[in-house]
């Protein structure tokens, strides 16, 4: 009896120990990510373009809601951060990089200029 108590201890010991750590979420602070200046006409808009408004996406006729424009974008800030920066389910088919996450975060927290 204690033979197979000690197998089992020892199998469930190498079980609890295999897991999948993701490097960005245990050290966040080795981002590499440039910060500075972050404005809508120079990163926000690029990171918007190539992920949200795309065809069929996030655009006028398509997915609601349009993210088209500074206006559209604007407006629907809180849902895009809830969305993108928060839950990162947005896009669905992988979340934003990390780097891109941080940009839109700084840019919401600074009010979502239009610069």
């Amino acid at each position: 009896m204690s033979k197979r108590i000690l197998i089992l201890c020892v199998f469930s010991a190498l079980l609890s120990s295999c897991y999948y750590d993701v490097e960005e979420e245990l050290y966040p602070q080795k981002n590499n990510c440039n910060l500075s200046d972050i404005t809508y006409s120079t990163k926000i808009k690029l990171i918007v373009a190539q992920n949200c408004a795309l065809s069929g996406c996030h655009v006028a006729g398509a997915q609601q809601p349009d993210l088209s424009d500074y206006n559209k974008l604007n407006s629907n800030v809180s849902r895009v951060n809830e969305r993108a920066v928060v839950g990162k389910t947005m896009p669905p088919s992988s979340p934003l990089n990390s780097c891109d996450i941080e940009a839109l975060k700084a840019w919401i927290d600074g009010g979502a200029p239009n610069n």
